[in-house]
């Protein structure tokens, strides 16, 4: 344990599976906490049937092994719940009280516990009960009805490369977790933190609530930042992709300068769409060059013009980040009885 960081010493006991409550475990663990991955002892989190996707989110934390279904592995949970400073889990609405792991079951035992409950819907509401995967929250947030392209008068939603509402839930965890630390340094006092990815989502939302509210359209037709004008858009070079974001009058006048095209100096918010001739312009300009000879243009000229690299070149230029670190998580079960024996003796 790294004693210099700054959640070195706090005690996490993880029952969450799949990708948002570990990826915000992980997160926290990267701050310094210790983080015990409780599993079912019958195959653990299925997350691990992936392989690398698993050890990307449990690297560093230790994997306890408890029969939940039976009174022994339940005392075991809750000796590990007495000694944790925050406990997290992902289980749909009252699977932790039939199983006695609940907060006001726990509470009692440790009313310092920070006890964190994630899920799509939240505990409460017409939803809270509903199965659900990244592409349904994403849905009724809203976030996918202003994600994708307009061509012509259709609308072409598209799903996101990456599962944004798991890794927006993860970090709701670890912003929950961390104010609630915060206010138990002050009061003394124990949280129940109820996250739902679905919040979450709403809060990215805040901008395209206030033009809705306005009565500001704000389908993919309407939207500048789908890439739905010239000068903030995604174009083909000769080898691959480059981003355009000169937003801005000053950087779109750079760009223009930069590839020799004052006459376009006005044209900055002018539709990207074939029946524009700017627009045609400057999808033949940009594929008569190779990718990276535009991200160097862009650096000259300070433009908001960058290459759009792939998924192994940005693990190559960002290796020692930490999110591209070499290593694997836990084999299940591998810290099971240290653990178990060191609860259950505190108990005692």
């Amino acid at each position: 344990m790294d004693g210099t960081k700054p959640l070195a010493g706090l005690r996490i006991v993880d029952f969450s599976r799949l990708l948002p409550g570990p990826f915000g475990t992980w997160r926290l663990a990267q701050l310094g906490a210790e983080v015990l991955k409780v599993e079912d002892i019958r195959g653990g989190d299925p997350m691990r049937l992936f392989g690398p996707p698993y050890d990307a989110v449990n690297r560093g934390k230790q994997s306890v092994a408890l029969d939940l279904r039976e009174e022994t592995g339940r005392r075991q949970a809750l000796a590990l719940i007495r000694a944790a400073d925050v406990c997290i889990e992902s289980y749909r609405p009252g699977v932790m009280k039939a199983m006695g792991l609940d907060e006001p079951s726990v509470r009692p035992l440790n009313p310092r516990l920070i006890y964190c409950s994630v899920t799509g819907y939240g505990q409460e509401g017409p939803w809270a009960d509903l199965a659900g995967h990244d592409i349904n929250y994403l849905s009724v947030t809203g976030v996918t009805a202003v994600t994708g392209v307009a061509i012509g008068d259709e609308e072409h939603l598209a799903v996101p490369g990456i599962t944004v509402a798991d890794y927006a839930g993860g970090v709701a965890v670890v912003e929950a977790v961390l104010a609630a630390l915060w206010r138990r340094e002050r009061t003394g006092q124990g949280a129940y933190l109820d996250v739902a990815m679905q919040d979450m989502l709403l809060s990215f939302q805040a901008v395209n609530g206030a033009l809705a509210r306005a009565g500001v359209p704000t389908g993919p037709e309407k939207q500048e930042l789908n890439g739905g004008v010239v000068c903030y858009h995604l174009y083909r070079a000769k080898d691959g992709w480059v981003s355009l974001g000169a937003l801005e009058q000053k950087f779109w006048d750079r760009f223009c300068q930069g590839v020799g095209r004052p006459q376009w100096r006005d044209k900055s918010r002018s539709p990207a769409y074939s029946e524009n001739p700017v627009y045609r312009e400057m999808v033949e300009l940009f594929r008569s060059r190779p990718r990276d000879e535009w991200a160097t243009l862009g650096e000259q000229w300070d433009c908001c013009l960058m290459p759009v690299l792939t998924v192994p070149e940005v693990v190559e230029r960002f290796s020692d980040h930490p999110a591209f670190r070499p290593g694997q998580g836990p084999a299940l079960g591998e810290h099971t009885w240290p653990w178990v024996r060191e609860a259950l003796a505190s108990a005692d």
